[in-house]
């Protein structure tokens, strides 16, 4: 019997992946005379509210075909003929989606999306491993065809608009599949060529990079890549990566097992826990995140399966199964925790923090203009979060001192943070009907081609994520840490004082677009009082400055 059909008392992953199976079958087009058949994506074929199919609802092929290949006595679905035939209509939908280049959409037509396809590569490839021979040989031809495809487009394409290392372990991982499916070494090299760039790219400090800095809830994704690819080939070298990674991490998780936040690079809470049993046995940091977290992946206290939403929901799920996987292969020791009861932990780097004291944990993130967050170490309680200033200017727009900017000067003592910056204007764009009419007519024509793909992907990074406007308004936070008291300060000075129309405190916001933030996590509701979670500044007419403090206790 193997590892993944073995039983134990203590498995904490399968009655999340069984009880998620008549949500995700639900998601899916199981009716074989439907012209979308095999299709993921329910508000595409059901609710008819989107105008094309989304290739990563796809991704649900893996965690079905893991049901129906585990026997288990709370598994109805085991070996069942009906979810086979679903799953054959799921894998040939797949295929037929696949532009003649190789490439899959994600978030709009002609997209030619490097995260679509390599994901969805990815998970489809591991779909075959869990089905073997049960599987209709004329499907398997015509998907082991499409992956051939997506390994050729792969190998020619690259993301350019910025550095997503989940992205790109996700695409090394794919092409070490297809390299295995295939046995043409050109999949392998082009997965070592993205490998190298996530490797060049990672901090001495551990930490992958997303988007020009560090985000803890994308790198338990990304690790969780390079853990599949490290079990496929044995790289040493991946895993002395992977163990600095882990190391960085660990210092990011909280005491009520969230970990994350504000405070990373993409704002991002959500954790994956399958590279941390897949490392446990090899890498007792890993084992020490995986076990203190096993609790939190059900409870929901870090974010997943159960607070995503549709573009989250199969990534995490199917992480699930392989966390179960490693899980049931190992022997569940706690592993070591790398960080101190005492003392302050800095990583100028990344631009992060962390204090630990007897009685609380404090995190903060210089290089997001000093976001503030407090826990009780006993209870877990997130007892104060302050996320910065964020102001409404003279012409509506905001503006805010959370922004990434790993640049800023800061000071870091034993109990007195400082950081200095500028306030920037803010840009939270939305759709509108003008807007997207506009938009799609684009991409239907002129954006068809590929190169008009990837300026209008390198536009949309721009506007959305990178694009800064400076005001002339400095900003200083000086962030007090007493044995009774977290004293945090704001200065706020510059000739365009006047331009402030109302000014907040916010104890929980960010001013970044990123689809996969702020997600409920339960610390939120500790973290929110108030009028939204703002607490108003008072700013006289003709202040030449704009002065705030807010107090709270510190947990013995």
């Amino acid at each position: 019997m193997t590892a993944s059909m073995r039983a134990r008392d203590d498995d904490p992953y399968w009655s999340l992946i069984v009880g998620e199976a008549p949500r995700t079958l639900g998601f899916l087009d199981r009716d074989p005379l439907s012209p979308t058949a095999g299709c993921g994506d329910r508000t595409y074929w059901a609710w008819k509210f989107t105008d094309f199919p989304g290739a990563r609802f796809q991704e649900s092929m893996c965690v079905l075909a893991y049901l129906y290949a585990t026997p288990h006595v709370e598994n109805q679905f085991s070996g069942s003929t009906a979810l086979r035939a679903w799953i054959d209509l799921g894998l040939r939908f797949w295929a037929r989606q696949q532009h003649s280049d190789g490439s899959h959409d994600e978030a709009y037509p002609f997209e030619r999306s490097l995260a679509a396809t390599s994901f969805t590569a990815f998970y489809v490839a591991e779909a075959l491993r869990f089905l073997g021979d049960g599987i209709d040989p004329a499907t398997q031809s015509l998907v082991r065809q499409a992956l051939s495809r997506s390994g050729q487009w792969l190998c020619g394409n690259d993301e350019q608009h910025g550095v997503l290392s989940n992205h790109l372990a996700a695409a090394a991982a794919a092409l070490e599949h297809i390299h295995v499916l295939t046995g043409d070494a050109v999949f392998r090299r082009r997965s070592r060529h993205f490998i190298d760039r996530i490797l060049s790219r990672q901090s001495r400090e551990g930490w992958y990079d997303e988007y020009g800095g560090a985000d803890p809830g994308y790198q338990t994704h990304g690790t969780f890549y390079l853990a599949r690819i490290w079990q496929l080939t044995g790289d040493s070298g991946l895993l002395d990566s992977m163990r600095a990674s882990t190391r960085f991490l660990a210092h990011c998780v909280h005491p009520d097992g969230s970990l994350g936040g504000e405070y990373g690079s993409r704002n991002t809470q959500t954790y994956y826990p399958a590279a941390f049993e897949m490392l446990a046995g090899v890498d007792p940091t890993a084992a020490s995140i995986a076990h203190r977290l096993r609790s939190a992946v059900s409870s929901g206290t870090a974010a997943g399966q159960r607070s995503v939403d549709a573009y989250n929901y199969f990534p995490l799920l199917n992480n699930l199964v392989f966390a179960r996987q490693a899980f049931l292969a190992g022997d569940a020791t706690p592993g070591t925790d790398p960080v101190p009861r005492e003392g302050v932990t800095h990583f100028p780097d990344a631009g992060i923090v962390r204090v630990d004291r007897t009685g609380a944990v404090v995190m903060v993130g210089t290089s997001k203009g000093g976001v503030v967050k407090l826990f009780e170490r006993n209870s877990g309680r997130l007892t104060a979060s302050d996320c910065g200033l964020i102001a409404r200017l003279d012409n509506g727009r905001p503006c805010a001192t959370q922004y990434l900017d790993r640049d800023r000067k800061v000071e870091v003592t034993a109990d007195r943070i400082v950081i200095r910056g500028t306030l920037m204007e803010c840009a939270r764009p939305v759709m509108d009907p003008v807007r997207f009419l506009l938009f799609r007519g684009f991409m239907i024509t002129i954006g068809r081609a590929p190169a008009m793909a990837r300026w209008i992907k390198n536009l949309l990074v721009r506007v959305l994520i990178t694009r800064r406007a400076s005001l002339q308004l400095q900003h200083e936070r000086i962030i007090t840490i007493a044995d009774g008291e977290l004293l945090v300060e704001d200065r706020v000075t510059g000739p365009d004082l006047g331009r402030l129309r109302d000014v907040w405190r916010g104890h929980v916001f960010t001013t970044v677009h990123m689809g996969s933030s702020r997600y409920f996590v339960p610390q939120e509701l500790q973290a929110v009082d108030g009028r939204a979670g703002l607490e108003p500044i008072e700013v006289g007419p003709g202040s030449r400055e704009i002065v705030s403090r807010r107090r709270a206790a510190m947990p013995a």
